[in-house]
């Protein structure tokens, strides 16, 4: 999904254009130097270097750009993704655990860590071409002890990356679950700062400040492991090649040419060596950001796995005066009306959501579920300045003009009216009831 992309391509081209000129500039700046040297001609090859100094700000830029891209459309098909899976097979829609964390993942979580991981992508990229078109150019320019120390390097580099890799990869799953825990639990920040209740005020402050103290704890922990990798992998990649310069510059057997040639490109041996640190680093931050990732696609494949699950068949509801104790005794009844009106109630935990949840889902698009929280739901109208009342007078009209629905299912619609709207609601269902199935399950009624 991420790299099957035709921008995918288009970015890594840019990159390999970019750090191909920008290599070609070391090999035209010491053909400058040498010629400048030798009394020859040397404009040509200086404007050249000129030019592969200049001419790379162009692919680079666009490269970026591509990027975003690349990551605008991944996160716009990993949403797809997520929404087809749950509407091609419905999980239950009470399961609150796995709703608050697709919500967390998906809303919260998804963008940044998709950003994070192709930028890696495109950073690793552009730093292993940068060193390996760079050492391809040096190669031809300077001696060969150099090219030694580098792969000497490299060596001990990836040897630190693999004893890290699997520490640095169970720290990041750590922090990541951490930040889902604690990001969900700010998000219920304003209802209970604001409303003025003390007691959720206070368990929240402490819910709250125990999950925080263990994200913060455990993205330190990850971050200290990092960066106490990062300092082995300077001292092996920079070590080697200090080494054989010093080893180079006090050897009275190498020409003079050479060693103004490696004088006048140590910046640039040096650059690419710590490109090496960057490239080597940047593969063990592979292992933190797979593991961000894994978080992201793991919550789509327990969505699957939870999907369609079977929602239970005992209640313990009255549809109008007919006592209820089996889900398949409801739907008999319902399915053997064209229209009317039937009100379920029931105490606490009787199951009456259990039975409208039952009906959508055996019925599909010939029932509209319109449930007690309805206000994410998505209409064409936007009512959000309108009074409760008045919004679910709206939401019913919308509904009635989509042609499929035969059923409408209510979930305790009056829990939040006053009496006159519900008065209002009221007359409103008995009309649409003439032509309706109408299922409502209702608030603050009891049946004895």
């Amino acid at each position: 999904m991420i790299f099957k992309q035709r921008i995918a391509i288009l970015c890594l081209a840019l990159v390999a254009i970019h750090q191909s000129i920008v290599a070609c500039s070391t090999f035209f700046l010491t053909n400058t130097i040498s010629k400048f040297q030798a009394n020859q001609a040397y404009f040509a090859d200086l404007c050249l270097y000129l030019a592969a100094m200049a001419i790379p700000y162009l692919p680079g830029c666009a490269s970026f750009v591509a990027l975003q891209r690349w990551i605008n459309q991944s996160h716009g098909a990993l949403v797809e993704k997520f929404t087809s899976t749950v509407t091609s097979n419905r999980p239950n829609y009470r399961n609150h655990a796995m709703r608050e964390k697709v919500t967390a993942v998906l809303a919260r979580n998804s963008f940044p860590v998709l950003k994070d991981y192709l930028s890696f992508v495109h950073d690793l990229a552009s730093f292993s071409l940068n060193s390996l078109l760079s050492i391809s150019v040096i190669v031809f320019l300077l001696p060969t002890q150099l090219v030694s120390g580098y792969c000497l390097s490299l060596a001990l580099c990836f040897v630190i990356v693999i004893s890290l890799q699997k520490k640095i990869s169970q720290a990041s799953s750590r922090s990541e679950y951490a930040y889902l825990r604690y990001s969900g639990l700010l998000c219920g920040f304003w209802p209970n700062a604001a409303l003025g209740n003390t007691h959720n005020e206070s368990i929240w402050r402490a819910q709250r400040e125990t999950a925080g103290r263990e994200f913060y704890s455990s993205s330190n922990r990850l971050e200290a492991l990092r960066q106490s990798g990062n300092v082995l992998l300077a001292a092996a990649s920079l070590g080697p090649t200090i080494f054989l310069i010093v080893a180079i510059a006090r050897d009275g057997n190498v020409a003079p040419t050479i060693i103004a040639a490696l004088i006048v490109s140590l910046t640039r041996i040096f650059l690419i060596v710590n490109s090496l640190s960057t490239l080597v680093y940047r593969v063990l931050d592979y292992s933190s950001l797979h593991a961000r990732l894994k978080v992201l696609f793991d919550a789509r494949s327990d969505l699957a796995t939870h999907a369609r699950e079977t929602i239970a068949g005992v209640v313990d509801i009255w549809i109008n005066k007919t006592r209820i104790r089996n889900v398949s005794e409801g739907k008999s009844i319902v399915a053997s009306s064209t229209c009317g009106r039937f009100t379920v109630t029931g105490a606490n935990g009787s199951g009456k959501s259990t039975f409208l949840l039952a009906l959508k889902q055996e019925y599909g698009e010939a029932c509209f579920l319109l449930p007690a929280d309805y206000a994410n739901l998505a209409w064409t109208k936007d009512c959000h300045t309108l009074s409760t009342g008045q919004r679910l007078a709206e939401h019913l009209a919308e509904i009635l003009e989509i042609k499929a629905v035969r059923c409408i299912l209510l979930d305790e619609w009056d829990a939040n009216l006053d009496g006159d709207n519900i008065q209002k609601i009221e007359k409103i269902l008995h009309s649409l009831s003439a032509t309706k199935v109408i299922v409502e399950a209702r608030h603050s009624r009891s049946q004895t």
